[in-house]
């Protein structure tokens, strides 16, 4: 479990290329909404699951003093190094999002590329109390998520890209568990070397699916204020295929 964010972790930013390159127009949506929803002037910001460091990078490249976490030590072993070559001062901590022990010292937490699915309901109760505590009063957290239309049987998704001499190909699939609303994402990773020897991995995540409304209720526990976003736009429309929880404390 977690192959992608462990023994992956350096094939990552291959595997996702396509978002990364597109990661520029979602910190322009995110930058909106420090402006319009937060209320307060955002200058710090925790990035949650930042995994190789993707939009962390593009956040402190604007100018945002930011903080990484996550997890996995072999994903942040990846940002560490592409923030060092690109001179960015940004402090990575490995460590459970569950479990972090900062008071009021943010003006925003972010979390992205879908990470809180991995929390179920039990479980995103402890993660907003850790964001919470960790915003400042009028603090912003923003983190997206997907929509997925239940008991859809998607076939499968095949393409390949390239990290150096290397080719990937992938595959990836999904199994919908509708009673339980969980989303079996499998993904099959065959690495083609020079030589024409492959190695194959196998990545199977069991994530939680929420709509739009379970998100909301949940978070008005303990935010003041709750907005559902859709896509990259300050508003929700029912063809959206990519929500944005933003929650102020």
């Amino acid at each position: 479990m977690h192959e992608l964010y462990t023994s992956l972790a350096e094939y990552y930013d291959a595997i996702y290329r396509r978002r990364a390159e597109r990661i520029g127009e979602e910190i322009d949506f995110v930058e909106e909404v420090f402006r319009e929803d937060a209320e307060l002037e955002v200058r710090r910001v925790l990035d949650l699951a930042c995994g190789t460091g993707i939009p962390t990078l593009e956040l402190a490249r604007r100018g945002y003093e930011v903080t990484g976490l996550d997890l996995h030590e072999e994903m942040l072993s990846v940002a560490r190094e592409k923030a060092r070559n690109e001179g960015l001062n940004i402090k990575f901590l490995q460590g459970d999002a569950l479990e972090i022990s900062f008071e009021e010292e943010f003006d925003a937490v972010t979390m992205f590329f879908s990470s809180i699915m991995y929390f179920d309901d039990s479980a995103i109760q402890g993660l907003f109390n850790s964001v919470k505590r960790a915003l400042k009063p009028g603090g912003v957290f923003i983190a997206d998520f997907p929509c997925w239309f239940y008991g859809e049987g998607d076939g499968p998704i095949v393409w390949d890209e390239r990290k150096d001499h290397e080719k990937l190909i992938i595959t990836d699939w999904r199994e919908v568990g509708s009673a339980f609303q969980k989303l079996h994402f499998k993904r099959l990773i065959q690495i083609i070397k020079p030589d024409g020897s492959v190695r194959a991995f196998m990545v199977d995540d069991e994530l939680n699916i929420y709509t739009p409304r379970e998100m909301r209720l949940l978070a008005e526990r303990h935010f003041r204020k709750v907005r559902i976003y859709g896509n990259l736009r300050r508003e929700l429309r029912p063809d959206d295929r990519r929500y944005w929880l933003v929650a102020i404390r």
